[in-house]
């Protein structure tokens, strides 16, 4: 599977509140999701938190059960619902929000995909979309007025709605009664593609644009992503973008069966015990690393949330990405570039919300 994200602040807004995830939780298990929000309860997004929140409901869920491969229809569809009702609890409780006050919220597409099926669980008017054999289909539809009326009406003309902020009919962190996804299911074939966009990258563009970009099959996926956005911006979208593109998705990453080796003398015994016992230690120590939270760079240079630690043993690595937010080092002053070489620790996604902004308010040096 390969995936790829591109996300862009838009040119009107002072912080970029969506936020995406894309995990593999189990040898046959991708998690991948797209929130939009507003509020940003104790520094962090509302989106992040509301993913955050999600993730890792799925995440315990998914480790009462081995395999997952046995879990019936049913059963992943009680699993995100359950996800999605924690988040809105956690959004509620966190902004001080109530059914009287709304002081943080956020969309939600999620796509859980076990083997070749796909559990799509939808709140709001982030989209996902399903890329076959040349064609795009849209998969969610939107909760919000304005773009009902724009269906209702039959007109293709998205260009007219670009700026207006549409109102969302369901939203998580709005309401104190459980507020269920939709929840759908597709089979997936071979090669087959899945798309997800929020408002500010769909609503400035008309399908055939997304098609048309998803065409490219020579170019990487990060290219076709990179494309969307900027094809948004051209248009006129001025809020945050962003796209997501999996291909292959039914493609979850698994090590390919390893062809038999030869029969080796029992001399090579002792050695082939220690490279074992050398790998469960680095799986112990990975799986004891997952809660621990640090701020770095990528390889391009943006500033991102790593879970585990900032290290490599015997050419394993000790920590994965959790979120990438829009910020390059160099726009951030220098003790700050010096310090992020080497991980900087953080709390929880909240605290490295929070640490981000007050970098951002340090002048540069």
């Amino acid at each position: 599977m390969e995936v790829a994200v591109t996300t862009d602040v838009g040119s009107a807004q002072r912080h970029n509140d969506d936020a995406w995830c894309a995990e593999q939780l189990h040898r046959n298990v991708t998690l991948l999701a797209v929130a939009d929000g507003f509020g940003r309860p104790g520094g962090a997004s509302s989106s992040s938190i509301a993913l955050d929140v999600i993730r890792e409901s799925i995440r315990r869920d998914l480790r009462k059960v081995a395999p997952p491969r046995s879990l019936t229809g049913a059963d992943l569809r009680d699993i995100l619902i359950t996800a999605f009702a924690e988040a809105n609890t956690q959004l509620l409780e966190r902004s001080g929000g109530s059914d009287d006050h709304v002081a943080a919220a956020s969309t939600c597409t999620a796509v859980l995909i076990v083997s070749n099926q796909a559990f799509i669980a939808h709140i709001g008017d982030s989209r996902a979309y399903l890329f076959r054999r040349g064609e795009l289909v849209q998969l969610t539809s939107d909760e919000s007025i304005v773009p009902d009326l724009v269906t209702s009406s039959g007109s293709s003309r998205v260009g007219r709605y670009r700026h207006v902020h549409p109102l969302l009919t369901r939203v998580l962190g709005v309401e104190s009664a459980s507020v269920a996804p939709k929840v759908t299911h597709y089979a997936l074939h071979t090669h087959d593609g899945v798309m997800f966009c929020t408002d500010g990258a769909f609503r400035a563009l008309p399908l055939s644009d997304l098609q048309t970009a998803l065409q490219h099959k020579e170019q990487r996926a990060e290219w076709v992503t990179d494309r969307i956005v900027t094809l948004a911006r051209a248009a006129g979208s001025v809020d945050n973008a962003t796209v997501m593109l999996a291909r292959d998705a039914t493609e979850h990453g698994a090590a390919e069966p390893s062809v038999a080796a030869p029969a080796r003398p029992r001399s090579w015994l002792p050695a082939l015990v220690a490279m074992v016992g050398a790998a469960l230690l680095v799986m112990s120590m990975m799986w004891s690393a997952d809660t621990r939270l640090y701020l770095a760079t990528d390889s391009k240079g943006l500033v991102t949330l790593y879970s585990g630690s900032p290290a490599s043993v015997l050419g394993f690595s000790m920590h994965v990405p959790r979120t990438t937010y829009g910020i390059h080092a160099r726009d951030l002053p220098s003790l700050v570039r010096g310090e992020l070489q080497n991980g900087v620790a953080v709390a929880s996604p909240a605290a490295a919300a929070a640490l981000l902004t007050q970098w951002q308010a340090t002048p540069r040096h």
